[in-house]
């Protein structure tokens, strides 16, 4: 008697379901990761703060369009290093003479481009505004740092100014009461004998640093309220000049 053997069954390749499932849940992850990465960096993209555009000669002649006195006494003009008349002197001791190159002796920084600068009386005090530009922020800090480090080594140190006007005296720095969103500024008086002063503000905004130089031939302490509120006047009408440069 013959048996009948079961009928031999193909052999199938299976992949079980809970390996297929752990797949798909992994991909599904990577998915969204990648769609939420691609979203970060979009949002990051669209509201990371830009650099604030660059100052040109036009922007800051309109600047000092606001700067001159409305009495018409006093104007704005450019200022071409091409042009400019150094003035014949020098400062003692001589590592004290950056802090009055600009100033008294009229020599255009080396790294600046241009300016626009204008100038007034008060009274018996004469009064000059100016700003240089430079070809970017990173030049125009480097001067402001030059400056201050000058000043730092300066300060307190008799000095004589060999030019006109022709000066020696204390040099003192000026204590300023700045607001918490002010531009970095730094302000001294060299004060003679007789109580002359020749007071020095410097201010650094984006790629520009400005010069106020006060000659006061008055007695008495320096108060530098009425210089301070000359520096916040410009300093407002470079953020009102600087939007306008963003909306363009």
């Amino acid at each position: 008697m013959t048996t009948a053997s079961p009928q031999s069954q193909p052999e199938v390749l299976t992949v079980g379901l809970a390996e297929s499932g752990r797949l798909s849940r992994r991909g599904k992850f990577i998915s969204v990761a990648v769609i939420l990465a691609l979203l970060a960096g979009l949002l990051a993209w669209r509201f990371w703060p830009t650099p604030a555009p660059l100052f040109s000669l036009s922007d800051l002649q309109d600047v000092y369009s606001g700067m001159v006195r409305h009495d018409g006494t006093s104007e704005a003009s450019v200022i071409d290093r091409r042009w400019s008349s150094e003035q014949e002197g020098y400062i003692l001791p001589t590592a004290c003479e950056p802090l009055f190159e600009a100033t008294v002796l009229n020599r255009p920084p080396r790294e600046a481009l241009d300016g626009v600068g204008t100038f007034w009386e008060l009274d018996r005090s004469a009064v000059s505004l100016f700003t240089y530009r430079y070809r970017d922020v990173a030049s125009a800090h480097g001067e402001y740092q030059r400056l201050t480090s000058v000043l730092e080594n300066c300060r307190d140190v008799p000095v004589q100014v060999h030019a006109r006007p022709a000066s020696r005296g204390m040099l003192t720095v000026t204590p300023l009461s700045l607001a918490s969103d002010a531009p970095p500024q730094i302000a001294y008086v060299l004060t003679t004998n007789d109580g002359t002063k020749l007071v020095v503000h410097v201010l650094e905004f984006n790629n520009t640093i400005s010069w106020q130089f006060r000659y006061e031939p008055v007695s008495g302490a320096y108060l530098p309220q009425t210089a301070q509120r000359v520096m916040d006047s410009l300093t407002d009408q470079m953020r009102a000049v600087q939007d306008l440069m963003v909306t363009r």
